[in-house]
């Protein structure tokens, strides 16, 4: 029987920009969009603290912003009291919440998820390292178990960490005895988790 991991970058691109810019994913609500071209443009993506606030993933720039104006609306916000902490936030629901706008760099998106794949290399030779896309890979680690006498639970564990302590993205994992069951477990499972 083989075991396999899909590995998938939690909301990648605004997860890399807020680590780029020193701020929590999980905790600062930030949109990765061209703020210079009009409302209707479409948002890359959106950091899960954003997302918690009943943004959807990957909305038009203005349904971001209708969006926060009825929760605003709803929660008697402020106008003078505002932030873009999922936290403060939650502590203080009279302030208006906000979120920062900044524009996508491809360039950036790739060199950092090379930098992951070389995690990856650190654990799993590169046949066994299947990439989906520039946030997900799955990979083989059937004989990586047998070598190490672990679980795969703990594999993956090791390897979100030395993700998560090297470039500040948050990643999951679904495991499974074929790629099809690890990709259920990381969508229906961990995605929620």
């Amino acid at each position: 029987m083989r075991t396999y991991l899909a590995i998938d970058l939690k909301s990648f691109y605004a997860s890399a920009e807020c680590a780029a810019l020193g701020l929590d994913p999980l905790n600062a609500n930030l949109v990765v969009a061209n703020a210079a071209r009009t409302d209707k443009t479409i948002c890359l993506a959106v950091s899960p603290a954003l997302k918690s606030f009943g943004v959807p993933g990957r909305p038009r720039l203005f349904e971001v912003k209708a969006t926060l104006r009825k929760l605003n609306r709803q929660r008697r916000a402020f106008n003078h009291y505002e932030s873009i902490y999922r936290d403060e936030l939650l502590k203080h629901p009279r302030q208006q919440i906000t979120f920062k706008i900044v524009p996508p760099r491809m360039q950036y998106y790739l060199e950092l998820s090379n930098h992951i794949y070389e995690i990856y290399l650190r654990y799993f030779q590169s046949k066994d390292i299947h990439v989906y896309s520039i946030d997900e890979v799955f990979i083989d680690i059937t004989d990586y178990l047998a070598t190490h006498r672990t679980s795969a639970r703990q594999v993956a564990k090791q390897v979100i960490l030395a993700i998560q302590t090297e470039t500040k993205i948050t990643a999951t994992a679904g495991i499974g005895e074929n790629l099809y069951l690890a990709k259920v477990a990381l969508d229906i499972v961990a995605k929620k988790n």
